[in-house]
């Protein structure tokens, strides 16, 4: 446009004066040289213009979906985390739970034990008290004295299949 404008300064110069033809058709060959590269260098400034919207969309694109990648990354670690921790959590509670089971299993084998030594107990008083007094002057605390029935009132841990065995 500017060199448009410096095209027509030019022209109306010309006409002002009197110069020959040859002047004149060397001056209107130089504008229409003129004219038509301000045209290509339009056109080429639109493309170049266009080609930079389109850059500047696709870094936009880009960026949108680099903070996307960024976004699934860091929500990626945190699920393995998560992910992790939940196995510990599982493992210690598999743990627990199984030696809950053991615990449970030992305190039923002592129940176990103690009702067997507890019905051995009444059956030895009961014994004890058909027996009513023993001869020979031999009293209870004699009876109480035995070795099979301290080392059940010790702590001992014999099992009551032997105990009851060694009491026969």
């Amino acid at each position: 446009k500017k060199i448009e404008v410096s095209v027509r300064n030019l022209e109306a110069k010309s006409t002002a004066s009197t110069p020959n033809n040859n002047e004149l058709n060397k001056m209107r060959f130089e504008k229409d040289t003129a004219l038509k590269k301000c045209v290509k260098l339009d056109s080429q400034l639109s493309a170049v213009k266009k080609s930079k919207d389109l850059m500047q969309n696709k870094v936009s694109q880009l960026e949108d979906e680099l903070q996307s990648l960024r976004l699934f990354y860091n929500l990626h670690q945190s699920l393995s985390q998560e992910a992790s921790l939940k196995d510990q959590y599982d493992t210690q509670v598999s743990d627990l739970t199984e030696r809950l089971k053991q615990r449970e299993a030992e305190m039923l084998a002592s129940q176990h034990e103690n009702d067997a030594l507890a019905a051995m107990v009444k059956r030895l008083e009961r014994q004890l008290s058909q027996v009513g007094s023993i001869p020979n002057g031999i009293s209870t605390r004699h009876f109480n004295a035995s070795p099979s029935i301290k080392s059940t009132r010790t702590g001992n841990r014999m099992s009551s299949s032997s105990t009851i065995s060694s009491l026969m």
